[in-house]
């Protein structure tokens, strides 16, 4: 599911996962265009976190009422230090089934899971998705942005995403099928060059009653 020995065992530490994402992570345009044009939160809107890490995304968000969860409760100590004095902002550790018992978590207008379902099996990734099913408003969108395998990809991203943390990187059509289970409207758009890795992602947008929005760059 995730590897979590030898140099990728050290991304467990916030401080080391910031460079990391700093480093070689996804691009300052492609995070901007990201927010401004998949998110597009307006302020005083709810954005529940999935998977956030030490929530780096939240700096660049507008005044959302924002909720991050993460199973590492060295990363959502991290996330509250940073973020102690911004209002609106709380962090949850735990596990999925815990997230849903919170309401603290309910009447979302977008939950996110940012490179966070390619570290998990289908089994896992469906909880997941029933999770931001349950926790949107009816009009709220379940979006997720992950690596994802083309037909015809080069050899070096090939190579780089093969070598990922996360073990279940799916192709475009597994991904539709993943979200679908859950989700009776899916919309998905591929994404090339995210990172300095050569990546290519997948952005899928998912709702409950309403066909999701066209990207466009």
């Amino acid at each position: 599911m995730q590897i979590n020995s030898g140099l990728r065992s050290v991304l467990a530490f916030p401080w080391v996962y910031r460079l990391f994402v700093g480093t070689l992570g996804q691009r300052k345009a492609n995070k901007e265009w990201f927010i401004k044009n998949v998110l597009g939160l307006r302020d005083g809107q709810k954005l529940v976190d999935v998977g956030c890490g030490p929530a780096q995304i939240l700096a660049r968000l507008p005044r959302v009422e924002y909720v991050g969860l993460d199973i590492s409760d060295a990363y959502i100590q991290a996330a509250r230090i940073k973020f102690k004095a911004r209002g609106g902002a709380n962090f949850l550790s735990g596990s999925v089934e815990d997230w849903g018992l919170n309401p603290l978590t309910y009447a979302a207008d977008i939950v996110l899971a940012n490179g966070v379902l390619h570290h998990v099996d289908d089994d896992e990734a469906k909880k997941i998705l029933e999770f931001a099913y349950r926790v949107l408003k009816d009009d709220g969108r379940f979006i997720f942005y992950e690596p994802c395998y083309l037909i015809w990809q080069s050899g070096i991203s090939t190579y780089f995403m093969s070598r990922d943390r996360g073990q279940n990187i799916r192709t475009e059509q597994q991904w539709k099928d993943l979200a679908s289970s859950i989700f009776p409207f899916v919309s998905t758009n591929i994404v090339t060059s995210v990172n300095r890795l050569a990546y290519v992602s997948i952005i899928g947008q998912c709702c409950k009653s309403a066909a999701p929005k066209t990207l466009s760059r």
